[in-house]
């Protein structure tokens, strides 16, 4: 049987490639949306050192605990960008993004913590990261969506695209996750699978987010024309467009 290293090696191998396309492609990019691209090149970069850390088993077992360091610090830092990005393409206020990056923060340290401790803390584990997906669904499908209406067309159907995108990967992530922890599939099928979603939901996102920024709406200047339509945005006052 192929050794779970083998399958961290060419998932590091794929992330190589995707990185050093995705940097070519950023010269393409106009300066005023580039900073949009930038945590999702941090995102790949931090998920490629910690494959090859993984694969090298480095910081996979920490005081005798199947503590995977690598793979936390990658989920930690990757989850929390993502999704404060999906927050951000809805001209969201920075109060609910920063939302949007620290549940997924909870989620990844409760569930690892309820790995190693195991018994109670491993069920509170498992609810905390269930919860924290479905408190997403409720403020992507309610709240967030109901302010992405002032964005103009084509970013919003970016957000939307977006939500989805992620909202189906993680969903199918956590679902995975479940099964691999009632001991459903052996170790080299849970590696496998595992670098499977990773790289769908770093890689994927990544190059979905090159393809569709230039439907973010900036000015001239760089600057995010969101400002006007952000929920704590002070509202104009009546009869203000006409100079009143």
């Amino acid at each position: 049987m192929i050794e779970s290293s083998v399958v961290f090696w060419a998932s590091a191998a794929v992330q190589a490639v995707a990185l050093v396309v995705l940097l070519g492609w950023l010269r393409e990019i106009s300066a005023s949306r580039r900073q949009y691209c930038y945590p999702v090149l941090v995102v790949l970069g931090v998920s490629l050192v910690a494959t090859v850390l993984i694969a090298l088993g480095v910081g996979t077992d920490i005081g005798g605990t199947s503590l995977d360091a690598p793979g936390i610090a990658d989920d930690l830092i990757a989850y929390s960008v993502l999704w404060g990005i999906t927050a951000l393409l809805a001209g969201e206020s920075r109060r609910m993004v920063g939302v949007f990056v620290v549940v997924p923060v909870v989620q990844v340290v409760a569930f690892n913590g309820g790995v190693i401790l195991g018994g109670t803390a491993g069920i509170v584990g498992l609810f905390v990261m269930i919860v924290g997906q479905v408190l997403f669904a409720y403020l992507l499908l309610g709240r967030v969506w109901e302010r992405a209406q002032r964005l103009p067309d084509r970013q919003r159907l970016l957000h939307w695209k977006a939500r989805n995108l992620l909202l189906f990967l993680i969903g199918m992530l956590i679902a995975f996750t479940l099964l691999s922890v009632a001991q459903v599939f052996d170790e080299f099928v849970v590696s496998t699978v595992g670098a499977y979603m990773d790289l769908l939901i770093r890689v994927g996102f990544a190059g979905f987010l090159f393809a569709n920024v230039d439907a973010i709406e900036v000015d001239d200047a760089g600057d995010e024309l969101l400002d006007a339509v952000r929920p704590d945005a002070e509202p104009d006052r009546p009869g203000a467009a006409r100079g009143d």
